[in-house]
């Protein structure tokens, strides 16, 4: 998908705080890079700052007095969202091929003539008045089909549930040796999982990765093994952490962490419920890869481990886990080994 940033123009702070909120919200829940307010709202601005900050991701925001200037220096395609432009259903096929970075014109109650004149595309969602965040909604959701996927690396999540509100957190580092303790996890697991979780959060630091995530990620990664040593352990310790509203991305962690992960056909072979087991954040990554040099609390190289998985005649794992190693230390710019 090409990339997209959303410019709010024609902004009144005093009437519309609530409706640029919502639209901004619905920018960067629905996948938008990035969006840029004209003109400034400092309320506004704290607002989308604290919700990014809560529940994580990379949203870019920013804002301009020059919402003209802005639009004629982006370099890519303009599309413009209006009730007065073409069609949807003709136009929107169009812009889905686009390759370049597009840049999303919303406007407030009236936009200037020369919005128009400047946007490559004037792009109507249904010609009858509605809400310019639900305009924003449908162009969004239909560039971005994985926009529910959301992102896993804030401080808390929302757990999917039929009946109640429920918030996943991301505990503290006591509260986590404190669930080993209930679990009762025996004690060199324990000071196993502390060995990764240094490590982890130090490449996480390095990645510009979830530092906190990766951390408790690691210390909780192998807690499944406090009810069974084999390598169901991943499954029952994303159970156990479900269980006491473990926040997603450290659930995640915890059942894809074993080697490299472990692959659909796999899980299915050996039993494992439905789920996904390969590590897709990047602070799966980090753990996995990390906890793949320690045997217990002593580091190994990555040759050691491939030599053991070799014994043990699991060639496609080795190949996984040899492939992360290297995607880290490209992206930590050092040999993981080295780290």
């Amino acid at each position: 998908m090409s990339k997209i940033h959303v410019l709010r123009i024609g902004h009144r702070p005093k009437r519309d705080k609530r409706i640029t909120t919502h639209v901004c919200l619905t920018a960067r829940a629905f996948g938008a890079d990035g969006l840029t307010l004209s003109p400034p709202d400092s309320r506004i601005t704290e607002t989308i700052e604290k919700v990014t900050e809560k529940f994580g991701g990379s949203f870019e925001f920013e804002d301009t007095r020059q919402p003209k200037q802005f639009i004629d220096n982006w370099e890519g395609k303009v599309v413009h969202l209006t009730m007065f432009g073409m069609p949807f259903v003709e136009t929107f096929p169009l812009i889905k091929k686009i390759k370049e970075p597009i840049l999303v014109v919303v406007g407030a109650e009236k936009v200037p003539a020369w919005t128009f004149e400047k946007a490559d595309y004037n792009l109507s969602v249904g010609n009858q008045p509605h809400s310019e965040v639900a305009a924003l909604a449908v162009f969004l959701q239909n560039m971005n089909e994985n926009w529910e996927g959301g992102t896993k690396d804030g401080k808390v999540a929302v757990v999917p549930s039929l009946y109640y509100r429920h918030l996943a957190k991301t505990p503290t580092e006591s509260q986590a040796l404190t669930l080993h303790a209930k679990a009762k996890t025996q004690k060199k697991i324990v000071e196993h999982c502390k060995a990764v979780a240094k490590l982890s959060r130090k490449v996480a630091i390095k990645m510009g990765a979830n530092s906190d995530i990766a951390y408790i990620g690691g210390l909780l990664h192998d807690i499944g093994k406090a009810k069974t040593k084999g390598i169901e352990h991943a499954h029952v310790g994303g159970s156990i952490a479900r269980e006491e509203s473990i926040h997603p991305g450290i659930v995640h962690i915890i059942e894809s962490h074993v080697g490299a992960g472990i692959t659909k056909s796999e899980a299915k072979r050996l039993g494992f419920p439905e789920g996904v087991y390969m590590p897709k954040t990047k602070e799966a990554k980090i753990v996995a890869a990390c906890d793949n040099l320690f045997n217990g609390t002593k580091r190994q190289t990555i040759s050691k481990r491939n030599e053991w998985l070799q014994t043990k005649k699991l060639t496609d794992a080795a190949s996984r886990i040899k492939r992360l190693h290297k995607y880290i230390s490209k992206e930590i710019g050092k040999d993981l080994d080295q780290f």
